[in-house]
């Protein structure tokens, strides 16, 4: 540092430690092409350095978000297979045991219309000595998965079991029962 001052004497006001020497705090300076002129060296971001990340992180963002709630929304299904493949099961118990399959959850042992995380509502539409419907409609954030509302599975006949979601009774265009 203190050659630094004696190359360039257009300095003013140089710091001083009391040994004399200038003092380590001071800002560095550098030399700036060959005219002999000193410029600070700058430690930091700039403004438009940091409003282009900004910008990268908003673009990564938008990109990643719609993803990430899609693959959430697929993740959540499974909530309405676990609780409609239960029934499915409590219905065959039951049917064992009875004339003809139950239209009421309580029947089966449910105490709730909730599916066990509580993203589906969950109802039995139908029910026969042959067979039955089961519903699951998704509740809160769930309900915007609109290629899945609802989520069916019937039994027809005592033999065909029927795997079906959004408005087609017989078929799952939106491949909703898939793992």
């Amino acid at each position: 540092m203190a050659r630094l001052y004696k190359e360039y004497p257009g300095i003013q006001n140089k710091p001083k430690h009391r040994s004399g020497r200038p003092a380590m705090h001071t800002q560095a300076l550098t030399p700036n092409g060959s005219n002999g002129t000193l410029r600070q060296r700058h430690c930091g971001w700039t403004l438009s350095e940091l409003m282009i990340a900004l910008a990268l992180m908003a673009i990564l963002a938008a990109l990643a978000i719609p993803g990430y709630q899609t693959q959430q929304r697929q993740a959540k299904r499974a909530d309405a297979r676990q609780a409609l493949q239960q029934i499915q099961l409590e219905q065959a118990r039951w049917r064992g045991q009875h004339e003809q399959h139950t239209d009421q959850l309580i029947n089966l042992g449910w105490t709730s219309d909730r599916s066990a995380q509580g993203h589906y509502q969950i109802a039995i539409e139908e029910a026969s000595s042959t067979g039955y419907t089961l519903k699951a409609t998704p509740l809160g954030h769930q309900a915007q998965d609109t290629a899945c509302a609802p989520m069916r599975l019937q039994l027809v006949d005592s033999a065909l079991v029927v795997l079906s979601s959004g408005t087609d009774l017989q078929a799952d265009p939106g491949r909703c029962w898939r793992p």
